[in-house]
């Protein structure tokens, strides 16, 4: 495999299973049966060392996948892989379901407010704990108006309103932004900020 390439993760290794070399897998991908089409990956272990690997065999136990790689054929083989990535070149990667989207697509996608303005952009997707939120900076333009700090905006219908992918831009709620943006406007109101208190 090339070192040029961009990698994604497929899954992320568990524990060993049986004594014939099989290690548990918990999928991260919206294809469960994505397992039976691996078969050149590249491992990333714990301490950051990658390694590539043959995949010889694999199963499907209820929502866990079990993995046999070539040349590793007892569970003492395996014991480094364990908590390790198995990564693919995004080349490789399945394009998503119907009205879902890969986080990292969304990454330097514009921002429209509803009556058609672009605002700013989508400076990266981040997955929080109870819901992802889009970072958006906002254009010079468009500072004094919303914020000169970038914002953290939820995906959530109330706030993000509509995604183009063809268009590469989102469409997002004007007040609802306003209202998650920090009151930095003193420099409108003829003073000086005095900084934090």
């Amino acid at each position: 495999m090339s070192d040029s390439q961009e990698y994604i993760t497929v899954c992320q290794l568990m524990r060993t299973h049986g004594v014939k070399g099989y290690i548990k897998a918990m999928p991260l991908t919206h294809d469960i049966t994505r397992h039976k089409s691996l078969k050149d990956v590249r491992l990333k272990k714990t301490n950051g060392e990658e390694l590539d690997l043959r995949i010889e065999d694999s199963k499907q136990a209820n929502d866990i996948w079990l993995l046999k790689f070539e040349g590793y054929d007892t569970p003492e083989s395996l014991a480094h892989f364990v908590n390790g990535d198995v990564m693919i070149p995004e080349s490789e990667r399945l394009p998503a379901p119907e009205g879902e989207y890969y986080i990292d697509d969304l990454e330097g996608f514009r921002v429209h407010t509803e009556d058609g303005k672009d605002i700013g952009e989508v400076l990266e997707v981040q997955e929080l704990p109870t819901v992802n939120a889009f970072n958006i900076k906002f254009d010079d333009a468009f500072k004094s108006e919303f914020s000169a700090k970038s914002i953290l905006a939820p995906w959530i219908d109330d706030c993000v309103l509509d995604i183009d992918e063809d268009g590469e831009f989102i469409v997002c709620d004007a007040a609802y932004l306003k209202a998650l943006c920090p009151e930095d406007h003193s420099a409108e109101a003829g003073f000086e900020s005095r900084g934090e208190a």
